[in-house]
């Protein structure tokens, strides 16, 4: 069914912490395949920012379970710790990481950039590749439903029944595609400037459900706010999140070889286990 598309624009404000979708725009782009990885050289022949230093940019604020306490230095949280063990694995020390602070859409925007690298949840599309450059994906989350907890919309098991449901999205994001393309709800979807204010539009009562990623899901319903709950596991959502470089960087192909050391020796897939687990009894929506 086609249906009109309402911009909704506003700063509608959330209460404690604003959560941002760090989302590309679109789970179906396919994430870049690097070539066989190459040897890592000594750090003093590294293309780096500032000699003798690996620096990493993030946004402000971030959360867990990405960083914990708002704190990217203190090494807690899936992409602190996954960033200092590549800062290892490519030979530097936990003192030669320096941490800075980049906003979110001004990391993928065409022109230099003051950091190495950038890391917070940036999904890999071809859009963003065309002004940056991507390291091979770290991390793949599925995106969820976030629903009331007393919705009706728990009930349902199947892209089919969730058709029937009112849904409100950010703009140009992985949730608003798949919205559009996938589930194509039969009411109105309500599209808002920031993922805050289409949150702020189910708290409210204006929709019955949003899109999240899982761990961000977690996140608005544990703790973000009450009386919410999650839905399940949307099919063929597993948006790659990948590093953020300078387009045309020389270091892209380094950390690219320190990912593949990651994932070699289990360290990746540890990180993940100790941060970011999905509990086998949550279910996925048949198509």
């Amino acid at each position: 069914m086609t249906t009109r598309r309402t911009l909704l624009g506003g700063s509608t404000a959330l209460a404690a912490g604003l959560l941002l979708h760090r989302a590309g725009a679109s789970a179906q782009e396919s994430s870049p395949v690097s070539a066989s990885p190459v040897a890592i050289p000594a750090i003093a022949d590294l293309p780096l920012k500032q000699d003798g230093k690996l620096t990493i940019h993030t946004d402000q604020p971030v959360y867990p379970p990405w960083f914990i306490d708002n704190d990217p230095t203190n090494g807690q949280g899936f992409e602190s710790a996954f960033s200092f063990a590549l800062a290892r694995a490519l030979g530097f020390t936990d003192d030669q990481v320096e941490w800075g602070y980049t906003s979110f859409n001004a990391s993928y925007a065409p022109g230099p950039k003051d950091f190495d690298f950038y890391i917070c949840e940036v999904s890999i599309t071809e859009e963003r590749a065309q002004a940056v450059d991507f390291s091979d994906p770290y991390y793949g989350e599925p995106l969820v439903i976030v629903t009331h907890a007393d919705s009706p919309v728990l009930e349902a098991r199947s892209i089919e029944e969730l058709r029937q449901f009112r849904f409100a999205t950010q703009v140009g994001t992985t949730y608003h595609r798949y919205i559009e393309e996938v589930i194509q709800p039969e009411p109105d979807l309500l599209v808002y400037d920031t993922n805050a204010d289409s949150l702020q539009a189910l708290v409210n009562g204006t929709v019955d459900a949003v899109l999240q990623t899982y761990q961000i899901g977690i996140f608005n319903t544990t703790i973000q706010f009450e009386g919410l709950a999650l839905g399940g596991i949307l099919p063929g959502t597993t948006s790659p999140l990948g590093l953020v470089l300078e387009k045309g960087s020389e270091l892209t192909p380094y950390l690219n070889a320190g990912i593949a050391i990651l994932e070699s020796d289990g360290t990746l897939e540890d990180l993940v286990e100790t941060w970011l687990p999905i509990p086998p009894e949550v279910f996925t929506y048949t198509e």
